[in-house]
């Protein structure tokens, strides 16, 4: 299995391009940025990345084919590609945040979905496009210039109408929090759907998790409280997904929490999210995140490997007192051997 790293985009930019470089001599495979509103910019931000590495993996993680029309994503993610070749992978869903850009929304996601990839391939091919579809508009458009380098295009989702049609389209599929064989199995029956209704098989396809992350001295040590965030997070992006799978992910769901699940508002609020918080029961948050000791991380790990799992995107959550940095050089030294494999540097010797 691979291991790669992600970045919501809070830190600053030259930490960024840090982290970047730090992840490259540490032997991750990928650094993933995500698209989320209103975090710093993914482009420029990944740009600098590129630059300043060589063999990293870089990638998008998640942008959507509504606030940004997929035409200028084709054209960005294109230029680039061309600063990273073979290098980069743009991840498309159904995106989130709506609330803050009136008169923006995601209507019928899945349709959004395959016109966009429809849209930014075939400009990448060099075709003058006139696609005049249910969501994506386009009218005798062409790229002003034939891309050196393209990337791979991944769907990122939890609900099984877009793992189908990642199965159908795309290069590989996201895997939204499922940090559970079970969970993953679930995802990968959507997909298989996808995969049959294209005459596909598994041959090729990439298969990806995006997991929280956090190492744990012992057993009984509690995870860190931000860690609590990125759980909420997935759980209220696919509220009405998760929702109705709660008794298979979990066992301690309580009346408290599925009251609140199905009866407060959809919003975003301090309020909301701070409540959701408090109400995630153990079980839930054990299955959307891979929280540990080393060992139970590798052994978590691998379990999603032999379902299938072969790159495990990693945002990591540092304890109290530690940096992002400090669970970087943890993940390398404690986990990465044992679940990628050892990475081979070259030798270091002095020299008189």
């Amino acid at each position: 299995m691979k291991l790669s790293l992600a970045s919501l985009g809070e830190e600053p930019s030259s930490r960024f391009v840090d982290q970047t470089r730090l992840a490259e001599l540490l032997g991750f495979n990928a650094f993933f940025h995500s698209d989320e509103k209103w975090t710093r910019d993914p482009y420029i931000r990944l740009a600098a990345a590129a630059s300043a590495t060589s063999t990293l993996g870089l990638g998008i993680s998640v942008t959507d084919p509504y606030t940004r029309h997929p035409a200028l994503t084709a054209q960005a993610s294109a230029t680039l590609a061309e600063l990273a070749p073979d290098r980069l992978t743009i991840v498309m869903g159904a995106g989130s945040h709506f609330e803050t850009l009136p008169g923006y929304g995601n209507p019928k996601p899945t349709v959004g979905l395959r016109e966009g990839i429809e849209l930014m391939r075939r400009l990448w091919a060099g075709e003058r496009v006139t696609l005049d579809g249910e969501i994506v508009k386009f009218v005798a458009g062409k790229l002003d210039f034939d891309p050196e380098a393209t990337p791979r295009v991944d769907i990122a989702s939890r609900g099984p109408r877009i793992l189908a049609l990642a199965g159908e389209i795309a290069d590989g599929a996201l895997i939204g929090s499922f940090a559970t064989p079970s969970g993953i199995e679930y995802a990968k029956r959507h997909v298989a759907v996808g995969l049959e209704q294209a005459g596909r098989t598994w041959e090729g396809f990439d298969l990806k998790s995006w997991l929280y992350v956090s190492i744990l001295d012992s057993e009984d040590e509690q995870p860190p409280d931000n860690m609590r965030r990125g759980v909420s997070h997935a759980l209220w992006s696919s509220r009405k997904v998760l929702f109705k799978m709660v008794d298979e992910l979990a066992e301690d769901i309580t009346d408290e929490f599925r009251h609140f699940i199905a009866n407060a508002p959809h919003e975003w609020s301090p309020e909301v999210m701070t409540e959701l918080r408090r109400l995630i029961p153990r079980g839930l948050f054990d299955s959307l995140a891979v929280v540990g000791t080393a060992e139970q991380i590798v052994a978590k790990l691998k379990a999603l490997e032999a379902c299938g799992v072969g790159e495990a995107v990693m945002w990591p959550f540092p304890r109290e007192g530690e940096h992002v940095e400090d669970l970087m050089l943890r993940l390398a030294e404690q986990v990465l051997p044992a679940v990628q494999g050892p990475v081979a540097r070259d030798s270091y010797r002095l020299v008189d």
